[in-house]
């Protein structure tokens, strides 16, 4: 515990034998503000705690120095932990080293080479209520400052303060000062324990340790894990001394030997641990081809590091009870794998307790449903023209009709083309370009002749040119393309565990209550088969489905769910994020994301379908079936239907005239018979009939030429 008065100190010197050095406290007060220590008198005194704060603020300066490529354009911080009940001279220490940091922000001197903003963080808490609370800083912390007098005493600040603030960072850089007088002589025990403590517990990699092997004197160490030459073994590395307040032996040998540290501190000559789930095109099934290998594999060349590399269907993961996490993340958790990639995007759940690379590639994700069934080939020839087209020809064709009846009973034209029906099939026949023998006589009919003609001409080619491409791809059925149809329909719908959360708001709840997570959604080629025949509906993303065979047999929806970047994701603390996303940087700006995005476009998209179209070059004859022939069967069945009522509707009518004519004509005849015993019969010659019969003029090349026929004899005049 912090002494209030740190001039005031009541020491008390007893000679025991095995324990030289001893503390008072009143374990019942939990508010004490003072502890008592039997402390040697070398120990005591300003300058004891004055030699710690110098050579604190003197290694701090080295040891938070960063390299100008690694800088921030803000300025750093600091965050100095205060522990409760702590031993003198580590409580006056801390002391000392708050006020001369503050002192150096308000009164800059050019002793300093950066000045840093400061925080405090403590675990004293004078209310229960306030024990659990969370606080700090959104920006993260960027270095740490810890005085402690105990192993375990770090342990449980750590655990129970610091790593439950805001601004906890493990990734930062971490100065611990360790002074205790009965500790003196284990230096390197001390060390490792507390660097193991830190990197097991907390994943925490950049430490540095001052610690107290005399009153004055203190040894300048550091945690040199990740070397170049042995990598991820645990060696407590020397990088000078420090006696009375001034390093040793001078300053630039120290900032030498930190210059090699920090410059050995490297992926170089490392193993990492990889972990990735197969999602093709991503990271195939083999473990050695995809988009993120090729990635991957650049980032080996560049940063000289190796990877011992695992591929699963595993997911990627979702957290579980607040505090442990499934899939490959569970993983990360347990420190079983260093970073893991497969087609992850980035997630807010997931930065809030992993760290992610900087964003590479992109992907969109859309609903993957049956593709609808084939149009009959009846049906493809009358949707060559919408519904409204073709009645838009009827139309044309009943005004026609029509216009044609009236120019052939208002012109002289004969009386034989002045039929109703007979207009109508003459309409009929030129509107679909059939050549017919009964043609307009008048100049003003054959002009309208001529222009419906080329009228008939003109749809009947536009016609026949899509018939030809009909023939081969009549198209298909009506197709699902919105989700509340497949919902319609009593399709299940799903896929990845992680892309439910994209469904939870407001306006799509009932997607996300109806989401299925199950192994069956999982967008791969069994799962996809299924969704072939209609059985599931699966939320994929589009890079995916592209490179499958099946493309081409299921259907994707033309919207997309949402789209979004890959990244790879590392537990919170991983020590070469920074290297990692210089690589991915570069590649961008160079260029080599987009050549990898249009190679695989390409190669799936062109290239795939020229291949898919080779076997089927050779044969390019159409074969017709009665599938295509069912429209003019249908045709042909309603018009023999339609001539065979108007047969009995005119035996009818007929019929009916017949009976009226045979009584007029019977009374005609009568008539006739006596007008012919009263005059007598002339002569053959005079007395033979003349009887003229109206025909059908025939329509030839030449002059129309009139002919009267008699009964018996023919005179041409």
């Amino acid at each position: 515990m912090r002494c209030h008065n740190p001039g005031v100190i009541i020491t008390i010197f007893l000679v025991l034998i095995f324990q030289p050095v001893q503390g008072i406290v009143n374990p019942a007060n939990e508010t004490a503000n003072t502890v008592i220590f039997m402390l040697p008198e070398k120990d005591l005194g300003p300058e004891v705690w004055k030699a710690g704060v110098s050579c604190l603020d003197r290694f701090s300066q080295i040891f938070f120095y960063r390299k100008p490529t690694e800088r921030f354009t803000r300025a750093y911080n600091l965050m100095l932990v205060n522990a409760f009940n702590l031993s003198s001279p580590a409580d006056q220490i801390v002391a000392g080293f708050s006020k001369l940091i503050n002192e150096a922000a308000t009164n800059p001197t050019n002793d300093r080479e950066e000045l840093f903003q400061m925080r405090v963080a403590t675990d004293y808490n004078r209310t229960k209520a306030t024990k659990d609370r969370v606080g700090g800083e959104l920006i993260l912390a960027d270095n740490y400052v810890i005085v402690v007098d105990s192993v375990n005493r770090l342990r449980v600040l750590m655990n129970n303060t610091v790593i439950k603030m805001r601004s906890w960072n493990p990734g930062a850089r971490f100065l611990v000062l360790f002074h205790n007088a009965t500790l003196r002589n284990r230096a390197l025990d001390v060390a490792t324990n507390i660097f193991k403590d830190l990197m097991h517990l907390f994943y925490v990699h950049r430490v540095a340790l001052l610690y107290a092997n005399s009153s004055m004197n203190y040894h300048l160490l550091v945690n040199d894990y990740y070397s170049n030459v042995n990598c991820r073994i645990l060696n407590v590395q020397s990088v000078g001394q420090c006696h009375d307040g001034e390093l040793y032996p001078n300053l630039a040998v120290v900032k030498a030997s930190m210059v090699d540290y920090v410059s050995g501190f490297s992926p170089r000559n490392c193993t990492f641990f990889v972990c990735s789930s197969i999602s093709a095109p991503f990271v195939e099934a083999d473990c050695i081809l995809g988009l993120e290998m090729r990635i991957l594999g650049f980032m080996k060349n560049r940063l000289n590091f190796d990877v011992n590399q695992t591929c699963s269907l595993e997911s990627r993961g979702e957290m579980e009870d607040h505090t442990n996490w499934t899939g490959l993340l569970g993983k990360v958790q347990n420190n079983e794998c260093d970073f893991v990639f497969g087609g992850y995007y980035p997630d807010n759940e997931v930065a809030d307790h992993f760290w992610g690379s900087d964003t590479y590639l992109q992907d969109a994700h859309t609903w993957y449903i049956k593709l609808a069934d084939k149009r009959p080939a009846w049906q493809a020839m009358v949707g060559i023209f919408e519904a409204y087209t073709w009645l838009g020809f009827i139309l044309i064709l009943i005004i026609s009709w029509l216009f044609w009846f009236t120019l052939v009973e208002i012109l002289p034209e004969p009386k034989y083309y002045q039929q109703l029906s007979l207009t109508a099939i003459n309409a009929l026949a030129v509107s679909i370009s059939i050549a017919v023998q009964e043609r307009p006589i008048c100049e003003t009919t054959r002009v309208f002749f001529m222009g419906l003609t080329l009228y008939g001409l003109n749809v009947v080619a536009t016609y026949t040119s899509k018939m030809i491409a009909t023939f081969q791809d009549p198209g298909h059925l009506h197709q699902l393309d919105e989700l509340t149809e497949v919902l319609e329909a009593g399709i299940p719908f799903g896929g990845h565990e992680e892309s439910r959360d994209w469904f939870e708001n407001d306006d799509d709840m009932w997607i996300f209550n109806r989401y299925n997570t199950s192994p069956e959604f999982i967008p791969q080629t069994e799962n996809l088969e299924a969704v072939k025949w209609g059985q599931r509906c699966i939320l994929s993303n589009r890079m995916y489905t592209m490179q499958s065979p099946l493309a081409d047999v299921i259907y994707a929806f033309p919207y997309n769910v949402f789209s979004s970047p890959l990244q790879m994701i590392m537990k919170a603390g991983f020590p070469f994020l920074f290297e990692m996303n210089s690589i991915i940087r570069l590649m961008r700006d160079v260029g080599i994301f987009q050549k990898i995005d249009a190679d695989f476009r390409y190669n799936n998209t062109y290239l795939n379908r020229i291949n898919k179209m080779r076997p089927q070059s050779t044969d390019t004859a159409i074969v017709l079936t009665t599938e295509h022939l069912k429209g003019p069967f249908f045709i042909l069945v309603v018009g023999s239907c339609c001539a065979a009522l108007t047969f009995l509707g005119e035996l009818l009518i007929r019929s009916w005239r017949s009976h009226l004519v045979s009584r007029s004509s019977e009374q005609q005849n009568k008539r006739r018979r006596r007008r012919r015993q009263r005059r007598g019969r002339k002569q053959a010659k005079d007395n033979r009939w003349q009887r003229q019969v109206q025909v059908a003029p025939v329509v030839r090349f030449t002059p129309v030429k009139r002919r009267k026929v008699f009964q018996g004899q023919t005179s041409q005049k």
